[in-house]
């Protein structure tokens, strides 16, 4: 998942000293718009210039406003345009490194630039002006060998992450020009065309990058498959790698579009016209029968890591919908709650202008034509800014463009910032936001399922200490520890981003890869393991990610075989003592495909790789590792794609029998499945599986606190948390997959987005977001706060609710957390949401009660007189004559404190005998428990209840009375 952090940093487009192309022969100027019409301001600051004897303005300082902004597939490089010029951006480090200042001539014949578009091999750009011109230009490499521009650390200066690689030698060259008579509503680049839709008539044109030649027209009119013949495409987005095509439509109805020519369209002429054969699709968005005009789609972007397609509406919503179970079919999934929080008006909408899933498919960024940019996770978690922040008043606190709306945005290289492009059009700045990005996003992996890792542009932090703190101290997430970890320049400066990253199961060690070889660090010492051979760390990346087994570091790769290009599949294992060398491999696996995922519990590793094959090794010991494999079998029948595949893991459990039974969970395309092995007579292994949720983001699969054969299955579906009871433990492991599906499971609402369980405490740690404003200087600051939850109550709840044996089952597994110093306060919250759900139905006693139960097993504990008046003294007095009805008289219970000796309980008592009885009674009551207390020698007490006496007499007469009486009783 990703959080903005920092603040945001200023890309302005300026004059450059780099030496200018050119798509003309004419000479270069700032701004030309064109010819001045009658009537204009004689006053303005305008100047009049023959140009080759064609008149033309010059508009002195107006106009350098970044018109639209684009990334190249890799997001490596960028195209920011102007009205009058292009710039090519790249990423590391940021920079212009070629600009193109169009000519007089060219801005009066086809108008300023309107819009930029990359084709996907990132060779070419075509650019829309205002009078429907397409202007090519191509993206070459400026030397013979398209070398680059090297950087070098010096003394004064180190290079900063991904810096090592330097500046591409690149150039913008002025191609061709295709005039538009049909005029251009939208287009996209695919490999060999650019598809552009025209506004009169509506229609699509396929129009080669090469060249005006062998056009293909057809006219919307013609297409058999719209709803409605007589709309216009108002704007087109492609699948990533895929002819496939998203349209929206000027009636707001959005379709899937596929083109496949036919034996006519391969044979026309240049500008010949299709019959629309070629083109088929249908609707995923809009009523045939009826649309309202705000749901209308505007915008959309595909995400096929999650099989997802996001629309932005007219009136401010974004629909996610869902690839169905059969082919062409997708279904609507959630919405966006956009309009919902953040302190807007919920009548006022506000168009979605842009949509950008990053390249891991794991956030969505919005962009809106007047509020701040949002991110939001899979299925719909808003991840930035938090629900909870006023933005209109943090509009209103700070100078940053970007805030008040955004035109167009997108993720740079490594997801590690998000680009936005402000709403107002005269400014020629934009703005990278930095983002943190968490471990689940990258790898899953069940040993880290206490701990956390969270991904910034030079350094991790890890999550380590807060589940050794002492157990008995409270919720305090300030106690969280976040241990800053600086990876070293010298890696990161060549090898940025990170892409993956793993803990030891014991939260030692730390191993990273980034783009090319891998590191090791050690938490205690704080000292990095890397390579000592340049030539050796970039001969592999890592493929499928890391993992630790003891003190071995496996790792899945991809080599380059004697650097003839040909690629080799394998996975590694280094000894964690030993240096980083080729030499030190002490073991070493051949695989005929990538690796995508690995997986380590105990002595069993995990491989599954891209031809949809799914390895067992055995590892051995720490002493000896002997690398064996045990069986391996297809996942065709469960896993359509192998990219679908987010996560993979296995554990073994000991059945009653004592024999160990493998459970294996996999997390593919938002579904979790629980997988068993079945050995065959004739040596083949059969799996057999069951869908257990859909709609996962991403799952922990936890060790219980007290029993360490008792796990339990957590997943997190972008609203809210779900937890599988002891699905592999004592009796899970002979359990049918068909009842682990109908397993009861609990569900909890978490404000914030989780990233850790930590059975052991009783808690879930995870993370939100905040915003404050830098005064001196009026910039928003993003921070992100560590946030705690407590799941005891709920899961009590849920076993006293749903299991016959349930208040056994719920005493048994809550005695394990009675020395928590907040287990008082987890056993308060379970009453007080009970009292509040049956209070108004008055269930009382009868059948499906569930406040009886709670409170006989309250009794069970020596925290249960402090719980029920806690409970009741921050609950509606409305209320107290339900609660004890079910508890008992508080008088009871005031009696049972005294004879207890449990004097504050008591007192806390009196202040409800003080509401419900009289003062002269009250008054007895506090002479006992006064008496009581002065015996006991609590002073402190003794001074709280003079307090009270006083408070609910302020005559002073009752008080008076009382110490008379104490003075009589004590002589």
């Amino acid at each position: 998942m990703y959080w903005a952090t920092g603040s945001a940093r200023v890309l302005a487009v300026e004059p450059s000293s780099l030496k200018l192309g050119s798509d003309g022969d004419d000479e270069e100027l700032e701004l030309v718009l064109p010819v001045i019409t009658a009537g204009q301001d004689k006053d303005s600051n305008i100047e009049s210039d023959s140009q080759n004897g064609i008149l033309s303005r010059v508009v002195k300082g107006a106009g350098g406003g970044i018109v639209d902004m684009a990334r190249n597939e890799q997001g490596s490089l960028w195209a920011t345009i102007t009205r009058e010029s292009i710039q090519l951006w790249v990423h590391r480090p940021v920079g212009v490194i070629a600009k193109v200042v169009r000519t007089p001539k060219s801005l009066l014949d086809h108008g300023a630039n309107q819009r930029v578009l990359w084709k996907p091999d990132s060779t070419m750009l075509v650019v829309v002006t205002e009078q429907s011109f397409l202007h090519l230009y191509k993206i070459a490499p400026q030397g013979h060998e398209g070398t680059s521009y090297q950087l070098t650390n010096s003394k004064s200066h180190s290079l900063g992450p991904g810096e090592g690689v330097g500046f591409p030698d690149l150039t913008i060259k002025f191609k061709m020009t295709i005039k538009m008579d049909a005029g251009v509503s939208s287009l996209i680049g695919l490999d060999s065309d650019i598809v552009v839709a025209t506004v009169n008539p509506p229609a699509i044109q396929l129009i080669p990058w090469v060249g005006k030649v062998e056009v293909k027209t057809c006219l919307i009119r013609h297409m058999s498959f719209l709803l409605d013949k007589t709309v216009m495409i108002v704007s087109m987005s492609r699948f990533s790698k895929s002819t496939t095509q998203i349209w929206c439509m000027s009636d707001g109805k959005a379709y899937i579009v596929y083109y496949t020519p036919n034996a006519s369209d391969a044979g026309t002429s240049e500008s010949a016209s299709s019959n629309g054969e070629s083109w088929y699709g249908f609707c995923f968005h809009g009523n045939p029968e009826g649309f309202d005009k705000q749901d209308a789609g505007v915008v959309a972007a595909s995400n096929p890591k999650h099989s997802l397609l996001a629309i932005g509406t007219r009136g401010g919503d974004v629909r996610i919908f869902k690839s169905g179970e059969h082919a062409g079919q997708w279904v609507f999934s959630h919405k966006l709650a956009l309009k919902e929080s953040q302190g807007y008006s919920n009548t006022t909408p506000d168009r979605i202008l842009s949509l950008a899933w990053n390249s891991d498919g794991s956030a969505l960024a919005v962009g809106q034509e007047s509020r701040c940019p949002s991110i939001w996770s899979v299925y719909g978690r808003r991840l930035f800014p938090c629900a909870s922040h006023d933005v209109p008043s943090l509009q209103r606190a700070t100078e940053d463009p970007y805030l008040q709306g955004s035109r167009a945005l997108f993720w740079s290289a490594g997801n590690m910032d998000l680009i936005v492009l402000g709403s107002d059009d005269s400014s020629s700045n934009f703005y990278a936001i930095p983002c943190a990005k968490a471990l689940p996003s990258v790898q899953n992996h069940l040993n880290s399922a206490p701990q956390c890792l969270l991904h910034l542009n030079d350094r991790l932090l890890v999550y380590t200490e807060g589940h050794r703190q002492d157990a008995s101290s409270t919720i305090n997430p300030d106690t969280f520890v976040w241990n800053n970890v600086m990876v070293p320049a010298v890696y990161l400066s060549d090898n940025w981003p990170i892409k993956y990253s793993c803990l030891s199961p014991d939260g030692n060690y730390l191993a990273i890869a980034g783009r090319r070889g891998l590191a090791h660090y050690n938490l205690h010492s704080c000292r990095w393991r890397l390579f000592g051979n340049w030539q050796q760390e970039q001969s592999f990346r890592c493929q499928g990610g890391l993992a630790w087994f003891k003190n071995i570091l496996i790792a899945g790769c991809e080599t380059t075989v004697d650097q003839k290009f040909e690629v080799g599949f394998n996975l590694r294992l280094y000894q964690r003592e030993n240096n980083l060398d080729n030499s030190n491999v002490i073991f070493t696996e051949q695989f005929e495909s990538r690796i995508n995922h690995i997986s380590v519990w105990r002595s069993s590793l995990l491989v599954y790789t891209s031809n949809n094959t799914l390895y067992c090794y055995s590892l051995g010991s720490a002493k000896r590792v002997d690398l064996q494999l045990v069986w391996k079998t297809s996942l065709q029948d469960i896993v359509e794609s192998p990219a679908l595949l987010k996560s993979v893991s296995i554990l073994t459990t000991e059945g009653s029998d004592g024999a160990e039974a493998a459970h294996i969970t996999l997390l593919v395309d938002g579904k979790i499945y629980f997988l068993r092995p079945e050995f065959l007579a004739d040596g083949n292994v059969r799996l057999s599986f069951r869908q257990i949720t859909d709609r996962a983001e991403y799952y922990w699969i936890t060790r219980s606190a007290h029993d360490a054969n008792d796990f339990s299955l957590w997943v997190f579906n972008g609203k809210t948390l779900k937890m599988w009871w002891n699905v592999f433990g004592p009796g899970g492991s002979e359990r049918s997959l068909a009842t682990f599906a109908k397993h009861n499971f609990l569900e909890m609402d978490i404000e914030f987005y989780p990233l850790a369980i930590l059975p052991e405490r009783g808690i879930v740690l995870g993370l939100e977001p905040e915003i404050a404003v830098h005064k001196s200087k009026s910039l928003a600051m993003f921070k992100m706060a560590t946030k705690t939850h407590l799941f005891l109550q709920t899961i009590l709840r849920h076993l006293l609710t749903h299991h016959d044996n349930g208040e056994w089952e719920a005493y048994e597994f809550a005695k394990h957390y009675q020395e928590l110093g907040y287990f008082g306060h987890a056993l308060e919250i379970l009453l007080h949401n009970v009292l509040e759900d049956e209070a108004e139905s008055g269930i009382g006693f009868e059948e499906g009660a569930v406040l009886p139960r709670v409170v006989s097993f309250l009794q069970q504990f020596p925290h249960y007189l402090d719980v029920i008046v806690s409970c009741a003294r921050k609950t509606e007095v409305a209320l107290w004559e339900y609660l004890f009805s079910i508890v008992g008289a508080p008088r009871d219970l005031f009696e049972r404190c005294l004879d207890a000796d449990q004097l504050k309980t008591a007192t806390s008592y009196l202040l409800i005998l003080h509401t419900l009885e009289p003062l002269q009674t009250t008054s007895q009551d506090t002479v006992r428990l006064l008496e009581k207390t002065l015996q006991a020698q609590d002073f402190e007490l003794c001074k709280e209840l003079v307090r009270f006496l006083n408070s609910i007499d302020s005559t002073g007469a009752t008080l008076q009375q009382a110490l008379s009486m104490v003075s009589v009783t004590n002589a």
